[in-house]
């Protein structure tokens, strides 16, 4: 049976079509690489979930009054969840890596199938050749679309953001809310200021009234004082009267 498939060069397709997996999968994970380092230029307005996701948890916690002591290890954190499609990029790296494997690993052993089984020492040079291009090129496209310096600089430009532009514009809302805060009393003063100034309008009443002295009750005394002549004079007629009588 794989005398048969080293006679359809099975194992040549195989090695050919990782190669050509291998290389494909590398352009797609370093274009999604660029376009993701491309808009954390305008990480505030992107429409990457991803990117999205970062801005709006470090906002969360940042209005939370916590402070992200590792910037870094937040950011990995987010970095090693992104996916390309339904698949992870660790997942989508370790793929492409197993293609190399599977592409050497065929030529290697149908080579040496083909050169102690059938004897053949063309096939075994093409069949070894096949899997050493096919690992030049995935060696090739890896050093191109370097994924882990497409993680580095995705990872440095995010910080950049999230530790530049976005810790300045909190700490101008701070202070814009610090100024709004130092407003308050000074308004409450000219509040102040202005009710004194209402109520000082009706002081010339109140010192109309303070001017003309305390108030007395002299009308009341007077007529106790009257009162009190009566009463007197009503006692000097009575013993007068017991006088004359007695």
């Amino acid at each position: 049976m794989f005398e048969t498939l080293l006679s359809q060069n099975v194992c040549v397709y195989v090695i050919v079509m990782c190669g050509f997996m291998g290389v494909v999968g590398r352009m797609i994970m370093g274009g999604c690489f660029r376009r993701l380092i491309k808009e954390t230029e305008t990480m505030g307005r992107t429409r990457k979930r991803a990117l999205r996701e970062i801005r709006k948890r470090y906002e969360d916690i940042s209005l939370l009054d916590v402070e992200v002591r590792d910037t870094a290890a937040f950011v990995d954190k987010y970095i090693d969840r992104l996916k390309i499609g339904l698949i992870s990029v660790n997942a989508w790296n370790a793929f492409i890596k197993n293609l190399g494997v599977i592409a050497a690993g065929t030529g290697i052993f149908a080579a040496v199938y083909q050169y102690h089984v059938v004897g053949d020492g063309g096939e075994t040079v093409k069949l070894l050749m096949s899997a050493l291009a096919a690992d030049m090129a995935l060696l090739l496209a890896y050093n191109q679309w370097n994924p882990s310096l497409y993680m580095k600089t995705l990872r440095d430009s995010v910080m950049n953001y999230l530790g530049n532009n976005l810790s300045n514009r909190f700490c101008r809302e701070d202070r814009r809310q610090v100024a709004a805060a130092a407003k308050v009393p000074e308004e409450a003063e000219g509040d102040a200021a202005n009710v004194r100034a209402a109520c000082s309008s009706e002081i010339p009443v109140d010192k109309k009234r303070t001017e003309s002295g305390p108030r007395t009750d002299t009308g009341r005394a007077a007529r106790a004082r009257s009162e009190g002549a009566d009463y007197d004079k009503l006692l000097d007629k009575m013993m007068q009267k017991i006088l004359a009588d007695g």
